[in-house]
């Protein structure tokens, strides 16, 4: 039997391994295994093992709830992890060589952010419930809601809104005695708690500004449990992440930035004395920004990715990406230099653990790969685990082309066109022009479902990293600030041009899409031209004066990037909003939002809506009841299905590709085949 096409329906059967972390032998690694569950309408996962020595990874635990956040006991004894088996996330324990799982938090809100104490006794964590207040002792609902602010930070995409006087606090458990005891008490928001290497302080990010909730700047704190001491290590003039104490508990590393170049400026990585005192940047010569900035929709990786020390305490590892790969980096403390540790060319690596014997241990994936889990050991790279080669095996994906192209001032572009299975030089294709969200996030050699899936149905797609993009250094990304719709624009029309003199495209049947930042520019694109027949605009931006005040982040992320306040200078808020110009637009264009958007919140699509129509154009609006900004990659599965199908349905009656090729039913698709 020939190779199939992709279908809408595979997306159910893709497994996404995350989080591994390494034994303190270094002799196996435990990771959670995540499958979009079409029954429960969400995610199931549950914890696997695997050698590093080689042999097949093997089931740790059962059921069909949320296993996940697996950390292994400093005495490589146990196994923590959070489950949502009793209801909310919580920790549970298991033996390492396998046996019963049990439950040793019940707090009402639940937990999360787990960390061993080197005792291998306690754990520290974060909940916004007090040790008294138990899971099966839920409040009765209030038939009359009524919720007060007095903070600007009173909620968050896919949190939703906050109760101020709840903020998360840290927490010990002892895991023996199942004591909860509350160690932090107050209203600064507390992040990323990790023990000392000498189990007498905890570790984490915080402020005691007043108003904290209009700055970005954070600072790594350490309190000592058994009498509340406070200490404050850094003098940070930005965002801080992700603190780790080095193996000698002399120093601390994170990740964060000095605020130089706004929301553009790398994060690097950051040593500070364990006393505290001067921090030094081990990572400004390689103007990379440290983390994840490639989404995948098979994917499930924290939205703050690790950084960690090798065991001698001589290197902090870290990701960054680099024109459209993240590749694993050490940096040595001493030098400061910088080396690449995984040696594919072509990678998008996320979570990660360093362990001992030279072992590292990381979950990847690239453009026609979906994620696996995989070590890195002396020189070389291997697979660990297989989960999707069957699936993969079985489908036609086409050809992915990676090419670069001149852009505005002749800047060199990344671009990836995805051509279908069945493409031949000299027939003309449909176009679909993807932009990405952001604007400092980046395309690149990821697996993407949804992608392939329009390939598939016989569209060329076409997605660049037009300026703003990161993997190209802090000044490419600093270029779009203050100029959205500027360059950037002319950035990606230019890639169109350069996929149009090939000689391939159908000039007649081109469409437009994005996201988020790539909804704006979807906006700003139909309102700015006429070329394309059809676009969809998703969890978009068309007002930034209203955004302003609506986004969870708008009152810091709009002003910083688009230099204006509504009340001080509206008239620049105004001139880069797709809406001043909606007259403009005579492209016929779907808006997806959802409802729990507190990101792009829906209002932008429901102003969007309302002035396309009063205006007659062609555009139709679709709402998802109790999704957030990102469901195209991490919502529910059924909500995420019916969107796949109403987008080949869009694209077919506007641009004429074959949407039955991929939307039925992939028992349908296998008996056709």
């Amino acid at each position: 039997m020939g190779k199939r096409r992709i279908q809408v329906d595979d997306l159910l059967r893709f497994a996404m391994p995350s989080d591994p972390q390494i034994s303190p032998d270094g002799t196996r690694a435990v990771f959670g295994l995540h499958r979009l569950d079409l029954e429960s309408n969400g995610f199931a996962s549950v914890l696997w093992m695997v050698s590093l020595s080689g042999g097949d990874a093997k089931q740790f635990t059962a059921g069909a709830k949320r296993d996940h956040s697996p950390r292994w006991s400093p005495d490589g004894r146990w196994v923590a992890f959070l489950s949502n088996r009793s209801g909310k996330d919580q920790i549970w324990l298991i033996p390492a060589d396998g046996g019963e799982a049990r439950q040793i938090t019940h707090l009402r809100d639940g937990v999360k952010d787990l960390s061993w104490a080197p005792d291998s006794r306690r754990l520290c964590f974060l909940s916004r419930s007090r040790p008294d207040e138990r899971e099966e002792e839920q409040a009765k609902p209030d038939p009359v809601v009524v919720r007060r602010y007095t903070r600007m930070a009173y909620k968050f995409d896919g949190v939703g809104l906050f109760d101020e006087d709840r903020p998360p606090q840290i927490h010990t458990v002892d895991v023996v005695t199942g004591e909860v005891v509350r160690i932090t008490d107050d209203p600064y928001p507390v992040q990323f708690p990790v023990w000392s290497v000498d189990g007498e302080e905890i570790l984490f990010v915080g402020t005691r500004e007043d108003r904290w909730d209009d700055t970005y700047v954070r600072d790594v704190y350490a309190m000592r449990p058994r009498d509340g001491r406070l200490r404050c290590l850094t003098r940070s003039r930005g965002p801080v992440q992700a603190p780790t104490p080095s193996p000698d508990g002399r120093w601390v590393a994170y990740a964060g930035h000095d605020d130089r170049s706004g929301h553009a400026t790398n994060v690097r990585v950051w040593v500070v004395p364990f006393e505290g005192g001067e921090s030094v940047d081990l990572t400004d010569a390689m103007d990379r920004s440290v983390g994840g900035y490639m989404g995948s929709d098979v994917r499930v990786a924290p939205m703050v990715l690790p950084i960690r020390w090798n065991p001698e305490g001589t290197h902090v590892y870290f990701v960054a990406g680099d024109h459209g790969n993240a590749h694993l980096y050490a940096v040595d403390v001493a030098t400061r230099r910088v080396q690449r540790v995984t040696t594919r060319a072509v990678e998008a690596v996320s979570c990660f653990d360093v362990g001992p014997l030279g072992r590292v241990v990381y979950q990847a994936m690239d453009a026609v790969t979906p994620e696996e889990i995989w070590l890195h050991e002396a020189t070389t790279d291997r697979p660990l685990t297989d989960f999707n080669g069957a699936l993969t095996g079985e489908l036609d994906l086409g050809e992915v082309e990676v090419f670069q192209y001149a852009g505005a001032d002749d800047w060199p572009i990344d671009a990836w066109l995805y051509k279908p299975p069945d493409f031949v030089e000299g027939r003309k294709y449909p176009l679909i022009l993807q932009i990405h969200g952001g604007p400092h996030s980046a395309y690149g050699n990821i697996f993407s479902h949804g992608t392939f899936l329009l390939a598939a149905a016989g569209y060329l797609v076409l997605r660049t990293n037009p300026r703003g993009s990161q993997g190209y250094g802090e000044a490419f990304a600093r270029a779009v600030i203050e100029d959205w719709g500027g360059r950037d624009f002319q950035d990606l029309m230019r890639g169109v041009d350069a996929v149009i003199q090939r000689g391939y495209v159908d000039t007649a049947r081109m469409g437009v899409t994005g996201g988020s930042y790539g909804g704006f520019m979807t906006n700003w694109v139909i309102s700015h031209t006429d070329r394309f027949r059809a676009a969809v605009t998703e969890v978009c931006i068309c007002n930034l004066l209203s955004f302003y005040g609506t986004s969870d982040i708008g009152y810091l992320f709009g002003e910083r990037q688009l230099g204006g306040r509504p009340w001080t200078n509206p008239q620049r808020l105004w001139e880069f909003s797709p809406l001043k110009y909606v007259e403009r637009v005579a492209t016929p264009v779907l808006i997806i939002g959802n409802e729990e958007d507190h990101r792009c919140p829906i209002e932008q699509s429901e102003q969007w809506f309302i002035a396309l129509r009063k205006l007659g154009r062609d555009a139709e609006f679709v709402r998802y009841p109790g999704e957030a900004h990102t469901m195209q990659s991490n919502g529910r599965p059924k909500p995420r299905i019916d969107r796949l199908r109403r987008l080949l349905a869009w694209w077919g009656r506007h641009l004429g590709g074959d949407a039955a090729a991929v939307e039925r039913p992939l028992a349908q698709a296998e008996a056709a085949e």
